[in-house]
């Protein structure tokens, strides 16, 4: 017995030395354990949470270690839980450890305005007033310093009238469309108050905006007109009294100026003005010329797209001349080049030089690639291959990513091989199906160097609604953050705006550019493709821009699903094809429209010689539409074609799913 005990104790002895050992030469053993169990404990805690078991949640956060690297979290968490659960006591002490051990957590500043809230609730109004006055001051440009101005009116009310006046005016400026705006509306009420013209608008904006249209007016009845005319037009237009509307924005926009309205309410005022012309749109326009002086660029600009293009360029010279630093300026020049360019002015000399112009004066516009790639088209039938090289080599530099890069590609081609691939496309290219899902948009060292090490951790538990008040201002992040939550078209759209406006572009390897160019729908894809001699990269082209990928995307003119689908155009496929009937609800149906779309597609193909590019085109702008324009000058350039193709829907949704479609072939390595 006594040897039996003598082992046991000396199998322990060795165990403990091992593990001494262990910790000795690892002394991130235990932390690595530690963290690994907090970690598991924190999704339950989230899972309990989101599901409202509020007590479960906070006692399953109490297990987690102080050590966890994102307690910060933890703290923000179990406050919010115990204030659900009524517990005000519990929820004010983890809120103020969170805000004394953590000051500088990109919580604090909601965690702060939180206290702010529990004080109110338990009516502790003067730690409510310290509170969110300290909000204010520590984090003014947060929307919690706005939302304390609404609470410091209502912990001031009663003690301090005056005080509580101007809280509220300061929350109807800074948000009138804002959750608090009419509340403080109706707190303002009842106190005695004597408004400035500049708080009268105020409080009528946010009247507009909670729809409270003869309220807002009596409000605005009371402002001079050169301040108010914009939204007196805006109420009586929603009140549907359309003359007094007219009245008003030509009052506006005959002698207001933006040192009193924002010029996108001028912008906004010319196109109500314009579509409520019982003259008709042109006409409209013309009024508005007649008398406005503000923002008459973007009068100009609309103008020119009305008229033919031989008349529209003198209006297109005057924004050059007149409004060179102005938003349409870029565009306006790019189109005085491209009339140049057709008329191939003393062997396009005078192309050149607005060519030159603009590159020297607009560096990340919109018409920034194409103006490149025609100067290396100029170039190209002057002879000078290395000129146009240049400019070609430019925009696969500067603008990796647009059009104009997918045609420069065929040029340097041509300028190599003496054969230009052009719009073909690959029939054996197939979409990986492996590769739908996307890669955070930087590297855990990145994250962390970056955001903090909290951040990467909350990315390593899935929480990424808490994760949100880390990311501060970063774009790919908000995207991939929507992405994961199943937010396809938003997600997109946030980082394609972001990576539009970056001088410099990332390798195409980067994974941010897969955020813009996500796979959805590979296996479906591939299928109908083969079976309709389609390639699949250019239906997840159009696809894409066609509906971003929205199964219930509905168009104005009730196209339908993925591929945007006309309930007729179905049926008429389906029929031509023998596919079988369906309905238009069956259209949002992701198999059904896939089906019914890769079919037009590839019918519109046969229609138009066999050529994607035409059928494109005519997925967009109709079948009979582009024959007539073929038609119309039998063998020209086909790059001056697409440049040239009358309707400006389909001419730029012709470059929008190429685009695409160059950058699938880029980013996911094909051909």
């Amino acid at each position: 017995m006594k040897n039996i005990l003598k082992s046991h104790v000396l199998f322990f002895i060795a165990g403990l030395g091992l593990l001494l050992f262990t910790v000795v030469k690892n002394p991130g053993f235990f932390d690595f354990q530690n963290i690994e169990k907090s970690r598991n404990l924190y999704r339950t805690a989230r899972e309990y949470q989101k599901n409202s078991e509020y007590k479960d949640a906070f006692y399953t956060y109490a297990k987690i270690s102080s050590g966890y690297p994102a307690y910060d979290a933890v703290l923000f968490h179990q406050a919010k839980c115990a204030a659900e659960l009524q517990d005000e006591k519990t929820a004010i002490l983890k809120f103020k450890k969170l805000l004394s051990d953590y000051s500088d957590s990109p919580l604090a500043p909601q965690a702060s305005y939180n206290l702010g809230q529990a004080y109110i609730r338990t009516e502790n109004y003067a730690e409510a007033e310290s509170r969110f006055k300290e909000t204010i001051k520590k984090y003014p440009k947060t929307d919690f310093a706005i939302g304390s101005y609404y609470y410091l009116g209502q912990a001031t009310k009663d003690k301090n009238k005056k005080a509580a006046v101007q809280y509220w005016l300061k929350y109807i400026e800074l948000a009138p469309s804002g959750r608090f705006a009419m509340d403080c509306y109706e707190g303002l009420k009842h106190l005695p108050c004597k408004y400035s013209s500049k708080q009268l608008k105020e409080i009528a904006i946010a009247l507009y905006n909670a729809e409270s249209y003869s309220k807002s007016l009596f409000y605005l009845k009371q402002v001079p007109l050169k301040y108010s005319w914009y939204y007196l037009a805006k109420n009586y237009e929603a009140l549907g009294d359309r003359n007094k509307a007219r009245y008003f924005y030509k009052e506006g926009l005959k002698k207001s100026s933006s040192a009193y309205e924002k010029r996108e309410n001028f912008e906004q005022a010319m196109q109500a003005y314009v579509s409520s012309n019982h003259k008709g749109i042109d006409k409209g326009w013309d009024e508005v010329l007649g008398f406005s002086g503000t923002a008459r660029d973007f009068a100009l600009f609309h103008k020119a797209q009305l008229v033919p293009k031989t008349k529209a360029i003198k209006y297109y010279w005057e924004i050059v001349s007149k409004y060179p630093k102005g938003n349409f300026a870029s565009e306006a020049l790019w189109n005085v080049f491209w009339d140049s360019y057709l008329n191939k002015k003393d062997n396009y000399e005078f192309a050149i030089k607005l060519g030159e112009n603009h590159i020297a004066r607009y560096e990340n516009t919109k018409a920034s690639p194409a103006i490149h790639f025609w100067m290396g088209k100029i170039y190209e039938k002057r002879g000078d291959k290395a000129k146009a090289y240049y400019f070609y080599q430019t925009v696969l530099s500067k603008y990796p990513d647009s059009y104009y890069a997918f045609r420069v590609d065929g040029r340097i081609t041509a300028l190599k091989t003496g054969v230009d691939p052009g719009w073909k496309t690959n029939l054996y290219n197939r979409i990986p199906e492996d590769q739908t899902e996307i890669k955070l948009p930087y590297s855990s060292g990145e994250i962390t160097r970056l955001y903090g090490k909290q951040a990467m951790e909350l990315i390593n538990v899935g929480d990424y609604e808490t994760v949100s008040a880390f990311l501060k201002d970063d774009a790919f992040f908000e995207s991939w953050i929507n992405f994961q939550n199943g937010l396809i078209s938003k997600s997109i759209v946030i980082a394609r705006n972001k990576m539009d406006k970056l001088l410099e572009k990332p390798d195409s390897n980067d994974p941010k550019w897969k955020l813009i160019y996500p796979v959805y729908y590979p296996e479906n894809i591939n299928y109908n493709a083969v079976l309709n001699e389609l390639d699949p990269l250019i239906v997840l082209s159009l696809m894409k821009e066609e509906s971003y990928f929205n199964t219930f995307a509905l168009s104005y003119s009730n196209a339908r699903g993925l591929m945007q689908i006309l309930p007729g155009t179905a049926k008429d496929i389906a029929r031509w094809k023998k596919l079988g009937s369906y309905n238009s609800i069956q259209l949002f149906d992701p198999d059904v429209n896939i089906k019914l779309g890769t079919a037009y597609l590839s019918h519109v193909k046969g229609y138009l010689h066999n050529n994607m590019l035409f059928a494109v085109a005519a997925y967009n702008g109709g079948p009979g539409a582009v024959e007539r324009w073929l038609n119309a000058k039998p063998g020209r350039d086909i790059d001056e074609f697409i440049e040239d193709i009358p309707y400006e829907q389909t001419n730029t949704y012709v470059k929008k799913v190429y685009k695409s479609y160059w950058n699938y072939k880029r980013i996911y390595n094909l051909r």
